[in-house]
């Protein structure tokens, strides 16, 4: 299912969609909700950002340990 979702501004009462070309449906449902401020979006994804889990030095160690160790791996064709 192909969705458009965009946040514009309401003019004179109304709003305009421009449908991408690859939009081929004949019909679809339209929901218009009220957004308080675009600038939430920032602050929202970085506290998103600041409650996820972190690494430690130790794991992140790790981590390249293993990439090292695969990347000695090699490739025999058949």
């Amino acid at each position: 299912m192909l969705a458009v979702r965009r946040v514009q501004d309401v003019i004179d009462g109304a709003v305009t969609v421009q449908l991408p070309a690859d939009f081929t449906a004949r019909r679809v449902e339209v929901i218009v909700l009220p957004v308080e401020t675009v600038e939430d979006e920032p602050t929202r994804l970085q506290e998103l950002l600041l409650t996820a889990p972190v690494i430690s030095e130790d794991e992140l160690q790790g981590f390249r340990h293993v990439r090292e160790w695969m990347n000695e791996w090699t490739v025999h064709e058949f």
